[in-house]
């Protein structure tokens, strides 16, 4: 697995780098690729002060961190992948706005156009919390009904793993808003039964191999209209330092708009997080 960390020179992008650092001190390689893509936007004085920062903290948590300048390709996108190797093995740490505004968070951004490409695994981040120093104890991870979700889900709790105290796992049953009004206490239990089959299944995929003897490991259901806001809700309700979700497909297909409830999610979150794709 190695590990790239794509940088703007940013203070977001500095709360970001904490996050890939850890990823990286939890890597096999022990290596942190750091790729930025050569703009006006940062005077060359403030970058070279940033990338000496990175490598410090780095040689701090045990990293080795080794930086590379790329032309632009058509944009910062194109100058990314020129230098990204396809496959699954490769995790491509990015960010979203700070602040999204009318734009949103995700959309129009390069981390959106990464968790497209789908020729390697991609982790956004919405960091809201930057004194954690990209240290994860408490996760929400929601999982939906795709295996590679699973799969992908799987390859960043390998990543985070190592700092964890307490994980929960939450398998959303979502209705249509006239369906769930009309849900009687039946018809609920028969679908509590079927997702808790589906959650049983998933926990042993998503953790399989993973040292969590030393976390608390809790598995939840709900039925909602409303996945987004069930989500929020858990996340509060457990102080999670970050929830990891996996990018709808749905919105994979095109741009994610406005409303979209993963943008919804990301506008005003109540801890960080981290949006993630695998390679197709």
């Amino acid at each position: 697995m190695s590990v790239y960390l794509a940088y703007d020179g940013s203070v977001n992008g500095d709360w970001i780098a904490h996050y890939a650092i850890n990823f990286a001190a939890h890597s096999p390689e022990g290596l942190l690729r750091v790729l930025h893509v050569e703009t006006s936007n940062v005077s060359g004085a403030a970058l070279a002060e940033k990338f000496d920062t990175i490598h410090r903290i780095a040689q701090r948590a045990g990293v080795t961190a080794e930086i590379e300048i790329c032309p632009m390709r058509h944009g910062a996108f194109g100058g990314l992948i020129e230098r990204l190797p396809k496959g699954g093995d490769t995790v491509v740490i990015s960010g979203v706005r700070a602040h999204g505004g009318r734009r949103g968070v995700l959309s129009g951004t390069v981390s959106e156009r990464l968790l497209n490409d789908q020729e390697f695994t991609v982790i956004a981040l919405r960091v809201v919390q930057p004194g954690l120093l990209g240290v994860v104890r408490r996760l929400l991870l929601p999982v939906a009904g795709h295996p590679p979700g699973a799969w992908s889900a799987h390859a960043l709790l390998k990543l985070v793993a190592p700092s964890l105290t307490e994980l929960q796992l939450l398998h959303v049953v979502n209705l249509t808003t006239r369906k769930f009004r009309a849900l009687d206490a039946t018809s609920a239990g028969a679908l509590r039964h079927q997702a808790q089959a589906y959650l049983d299944g998933v926990e042993r995929d998503v953790i399989k191999g993973i040292d969590l003897d030393d976390v608390h490991l809790d598995a939840r259901i709900r039925i909602s209209d409303d996945w987004a806001r069930e989500l929020l809700i858990d996340a509060g309700r457990m102080r999670a330092d970050m929830m990891a979700i996996e990018a709808p497909r749905a919105s994979l297909l095109g741009r994610f708009k406005f409303s979209d409830p993963l943008e919804l999610i990301l506008r005003d979150p109540p801890c960080d997080v981290a949006i993630y794709r695998g390679a197709a």
